[in-house]
């Protein structure tokens, strides 16, 4: 992993490349990231919840989209929570991004300010949707990413009960096939997205 000396030259348009953050390999791949940024549109003085933050590269992205916009990240395992500040510290400006060490599977940490936007990149359940749903303002929009079956169908069952857009996203890029190239597959994620209305 290679840092950039001065982070302000990387620009603020989401997608980084997964060379610039801390991670141990489990990080929104940056084509991914780019339209899990869009779903959320971030803008000038808002505040994003990240949960099951890991590397915090959401976070990261939608800080870096403008000097005023502010980020809290929950992530149960430490070391992934040690990445996530040093990512942070690196591509962030002071005090834009925090991370709470906490397990989600216990329900949201108390006391934290609601947010304008809401991503959950890993570990989502119906019931921390439902909790993290009341804290939107109108026009509050959650994003909740997966790639396992289990979160398929939750996906699938809140877009059936919930509206919003469902959608899948393969990305294949090029690779080495012994003297030839190929295509390499990521693992598909699904990815829901959700407005409050009223």
């Amino acid at each position: 992993m290679t840092h950039d000396p001065d982070a302000t030259f990387l620009g603020r348009t989401p997608g980084l490349d997964e060379a610039h953050f801390a991670h141990d390999g489990l990080i929104t791949k940056h084509p991914v990231r780019a339209v899990a940024l869009a779903a959320l549109r971030p803008m000038p003085g808002q505040l994003l919840w990240d949960l099951g933050t890991g590397a915090g590269s959401i976070a990261v992205e939608w800080c870096r989209t403008d000097p005023t916009c502010r980020a809290i990240g929950v992530e149960r395992k430490a070391e992934r929570a040690a990445n996530a500040r040093t990512n942070a510290a690196e591509l962030t400006l002071p005090g834009q991004f925090e991370i709470i060490d906490a397990d989600l599977a216990e329900g949201l940490p108390e006391g934290l300010p609601d947010p304008d936007a809401i991503f959950i990149g890993g570990g989502a359940t119906e019931i921390l949707v439902n909790q993290c749903r009341p804290h939107l303002p109108i026009g509050g929009r959650l994003v909740v990413h997966g790639v396992t079956m289990e979160a398929e169908t939750l996906v699938e069952t809140l877009h059936r009960e919930l509206g919003g857009d469902l959608m899948r996203l393969s990305v294949e890029t090029a690779d080495r096939i012994g003297r030839l190239r190929g295509w390499k597959p990521a693992r598909t994620v699904v990815a829901w997205t959700w407005q409050r209305t009223e």
